[in-house]
């Protein structure tokens, strides 16, 4: 019996505490400045990155060395300047990392161009390969393959040692736009086009096949002179998801296979996709106030939701919650989302069927990773400028942010709870003393059915936008 009282109280104290958003380090302490730091990267249990402490005062002689390589172990005292590429105050920005053969590979500017590093994880085994600038490397069958930007977007090979253009059994290479290759099925699928071929059928899907050195035109989507505009590549299952023409397409890599998925064609503007168990999550817009929500679209059951519902604006384009940056960690997919008439990005997560604010003491949330099931992200409270934080999500409590005035009768209840209309159209989820969630869904008017919930003691949780409220709720 102690116990379970003991239990009782630590959740109900559990439940009012706030989200622990932590600044692991100001690299940057001067004041508002921003360090930035960018293009994360994990290798041997630590995040590589890129930052800039023009104040000096985190630097080696305490001195402006410009935006360059950092790493982090996690902790604050474990975030310091790693090396200096771009030597006095210019910028390397370190970027385009990935891993091969067990050596960290990234690109950054010595200030005579960009050039391709190797790195064990050490300083002294950090050194310039001799190779050029790697855009968007694609691991495949031992070799990696990239976009050579100095090479109108031509498509390249790295073995480790050598930089080669692919071989070509065509007469022309597919020059390939943008961030948007992606290895699907023992090809690399992309959004380019030839010379000959782009003033008649214009940029579309092509793919590439080592085992041939062929390139083929998967489809001409626009079926016309017209791009199709293709970027958001994301396998989900035995499928090649993307975005054509602001809509959500799927190929399995055939012509006839290539075709927008109708159940999502009601939206539009769609971008930011991932997958997540198997289904997709992704922005979309519905018309009307609806705006850019978190939308999933789950392949086994071909229908599309609403994750996000964000709510409460009569201004045009109030609403858009312009979800990005999603990073996993247990149950929960964390990203950076807005709420209502608020530009400025904050922490969220989701459960797969509803969506929470966690904090809105930090914003700005940018390029989320995760090491040892911590997230790691850059941000600012107000104070610090865009700087270097992390969340622990075993310190939030049961998605209790901000303590509230919500009411609800009655209470005890047996069938139903009474709620404030104002609470209409919010995401609710009712706990267990345990932390189980037993029932959730949407507040769709002002009573809340609790009937075949069990007798006991239980939280209700209600997200409404920028607050979460919770209530003690107890069923008879």
């Amino acid at each position: 019996m102690k116990q379970k009282l003991l239990l009782a109280i630590t959740l109900i104290a559990f439940l009012t505490t706030s989200a622990q958003v932590t600044l692991l380090k100001e690299i940057n302490d001067s004041g508002t400045a921003n360090s930035n730091p960018s293009n994360f990267f994990v290798f041997n249990n630590k995040i590589y990155f890129s930052a800039d402490d023009s104040n000096g005062s985190n630097t080696p002689g305490n001195v402006d060395l410009g935006a360059e390589l950092w790493v982090t172990n996690g902790t604050s005292e474990g975030t310091s300047f790693f090396k200096d590429f771009n030597i006095g105050s210019g910028n390397s920005t370190p970027n385009f990392f990935f891993q091969f053969n067990g050596t960290m590979y990234f690109s950054a500017n010595t200030g005579s161009g960009n050039v391709l590093f190797s790195s064990d994880g050490t300083v002294d085994g950090t050194v310039a390969t001799g190779g050029s600038f790697v855009f968007e490397p694609r691991e495949l069958n031992g070799l990696v393959y990239y976009i050579n930007t100095t090479d109108a977007n031509g498509l390249y090979q790295f073995d480790g040692t050598t930089q080669v253009k692919v071989a070509n059994t065509g007469s022309e290479h597919v020059n390939f736009i943008g961030a948007q290759i992606i290895v699907f099925n023992g090809k690399i699928y992309g959004y380019g086009f030839t010379e000959t071929d782009d003033p008649t059928i214009g940029r579309e899907l092509y793919s590439y096949d080592p085992a041939t050195d062929t390139y083929s035109l998967v489809k001409d989507i626009t079926a016309s002179a017209n791009n199709s505009g293709i970027s958001n590549f994301v396998k989900v299952g035995n499928e090649l998801y993307f975005e054509a023409l602001g809509k959500v397409w799927k190929t399995d890599g055939t012509t006839n296979g290539t075709v927008e998925v109708t159940a999502a064609n009601s939206l539009t503007g769609t971008d930011f996709y991932f997958n997540w168990n198997g289904v997709l999550f992704f922005e979309g817009d519905a018309g009307g106030t609806s705006n850019d929500q978190l939308w999933k679209y789950d392949p086994n059951t071909d229908t599309i939701t609403n994750v996000s519902n964000i709510t409460g604006s009569t201004a045009t384009g109030g609403n858009n919650h312009d979800p990005d940056d999603y990073a996993v960690v247990g149950n929960y997919m964390y990203y950076r989302g807005e709420p209502a008439d608020d530009t400025n990005g904050y922490l969220y997560r989701t459960n797969g069927n509803t969506s929470e604010l966690i904090t809105k003491d930090i914003k700005d949330i940018d390029q989320i990773v995760v090491l040892n099931d911590k997230l790691f992200f850059e941000g600012d409270n107000g104070t610090t400028g865009n700087e270097l934080y992390m969340l622990d999500p075993t310190t939030l409590s049961i998605e209790s942010v901000s303590k509230s005035s919500l009411q609800i009768y009655p209470n005890p209840a047996s069938e139903f709870i009474q709620i404030a209309s104002e609470y209409v159209n919010s995401n609710y989820k009712i706990y267990s003393i345990l932390g189980q969630v037993v029932k959730e869904g949407i507040i769709t008017s002002s009573q809340i059915s609790v009937s075949g919930i069990s007798k006991g003691n239980y939280i209700l949780k209600v997200s409404q936008d920028d607050k979460v409220s919770t209530q003690k709720l107890i069923i008879q």
